[in-house]
């Protein structure tokens, strides 16, 4: 976060060194040929209108050339996050792996000591735990597998009951894995932070689901936080537009529809008293091209 607001930083202050090098440079060139106290040769007077051009011409390349650094910028920030989540899912099927060996030998132990009951309920517990990473490894791409498995985590860690449930590959999807990891990122994030802002003692519950149809890919994020006011809905997409005061730039949502549009996709939002779900569906490859 720090390092991308440097980069916007350093970005801004040379396109503003640069369009005032290009005003000031513009403004001597036309107050030299319209003042009747400033004598210049013809010669110079060629030069600094040439200089005024290239001027105007840099400001214009340097302008062109922001957007394409940031949209690298947001790449490589998107890459580090793929990369961080797929380490972090790597390092709990290690720690699952080195786990479940212990576990195997307290398993055959009790069977030797004849203590069958409690070696099928200490069964039923490590299979629990392993249906519980097993959940979010049915897709055919690694960086949604870990960006899952990284929320379900975060969730873990703020109380937060996590159901995950997963009936499609994603094999075919036409959307790029870096860029649907963004949607369900932004959502999910969305989704708990939402919970956090339960005031009431009930459970707080995040369901995920992704399944698909004929045509389409489809998720479905709800959570059981406040109700969005229904004069909030039409809005939620907006760029720039929150309804969490002081917080948030209230460009996540408008980052995913842009993104769920950009590959012929939807996305849309439902908000009652019991819940508020997003949902969204992403062509198949196969579909976007007929």
């Amino acid at each position: 976060m720090h390092r991308d607001l440097y980069i916007r930083k350093v970005l801004s202050t040379i396109v503003a060194i640069t369009l005032l090098q290009t005003i000031g440079i513009t403004i001597s060139a036309v107050v030299a040929m319209i003042s009747p106290a400033i004598h210049l040769t013809r010669p110079a007077l060629i030069s600094l209108i040439i200089l005024a051009l290239i001027s105007i011409a840099n400001s214009l390349i340097t302008l062109s050339s922001v957007r394409p650094v940031r949209q690298i910028q947001s790449w490589l920030s998107q890459s580090e996050d793929s990369i961080g989540n797929l380490s972090r899912l790597n390092m709990t099927l290690r720690e699952q792996r080195h786990d479940f060996l212990n576990q195997l030998q307290v398993v055959y132990s009790l069977i030797e000591m004849e203590e069958y009951r409690e070696a099928a309920a200490y069964m039923e517990r490590l299979y629990a735990d392993i249906q519980k990473v097993n959940s979010y490894l049915k897709t055919s791409i690694p960086a949604v597998n870990a960006i899952l498995q990284a929320k379900a985590q975060m969730c873990e860690s703020r109380n937060i009951h996590c159901d995950i449930q997963i009936n499609s590959s994603l094999s075919d999807i036409a959307m790029p894995p870096w860029e649907l990891c963004r949607v369900l990122g932004n959502i999910i994030d969305n989704s708990i932070n939402a919970l956090l802002e339960k005031q009431d003692d009930g459970e707080r519950i995040l369901k995920i689901e992704i399944f698909e149809d004929i045509r389409h890919h489809c998720f479905r994020i709800c959570n059981n936080g406040p109700e969005i006011p229904e004069s909030h809905l039409p809005r939620i997409f907006e760029p720039g537009f929150t309804t969490r005061a002081n917080m948030g730039d209230g460009m996540g949502l408008a980052i995913c529809r842009r993104l769920m549009e950009s590959c012929g996709g939807s996305i849309e939002v439902s908000s009652n008293k019991d819940s508020t779900c997003f949902s969204g569906k992403i062509p198949r490859r196969q579909s976007a091209q007929t």
